[in-house]
């Protein structure tokens, strides 16, 4: 039996918990009521798919495409105008980015953690997704239940 990485699952779990506590208070804050509010989450929703898969099955023909793409001028100078958009980005939506770095720091360690178990690729996808997934659905629904509304 494969040992399980209970510590590390737990705090993506954590971290999943609190970024969609945080997503849901601020699209509670700054959009109006039922305007563009799906859109959000299935962005959210479709980020975090991509992040599992890129830490997964996706991760050798990332790392052969930025080897073949940053061979040219091109690729080098679209690596620097995007890094510099990255951090403008950041320093802008700082919050937003602690939240997000925490959350890519928190698969990583889940992926490597998993990695060590011997979990195939497809395995540790579904374990990525459905610990990431479950802990944006618990943050969600600790915000909007009558009883968080009612702490206030």
């Amino acid at each position: 039996m494969k040992k399980i990485p209970w510590l590390s699952l737990g705090i993506l779990f954590s971290a999943y918990a609190t970024f969609s506590w945080f997503l849901t208070h601020w699209v509670i804050s700054r959009i109006n009521a039922g305007q563009a509010v799906w859109a959000v989450w299935a962005l959210v929703l479709s980020c975090t798919l991509l992040q599992a898969l890129l830490l997964t099955t996706l991760f050798d023909g990332v790392k052969h495409f930025f080897r073949k793409w940053l061979k040219s001028d091109i690729g080098y100078f679209s690596l620097i105008m995007l890094g510099s958009l990255g951090v403008t980005a950041a320093l802008v939506w700082f919050k937003l980015f602690g939240y997000v770095l925490v959350l890519v720091s928190a698969e990583i360690l889940v992926r490597l953690d998993l990695q060590n178990a011997h979990l195939n690729r497809w395995q540790s996808l579904a374990v990525l997704t459905l610990v990431s997934v479950a802990g944006l659905a618990v943050g969600w629904g600790v915000k909007v239940t009558p009883l968080s509304l009612q702490i206030r």
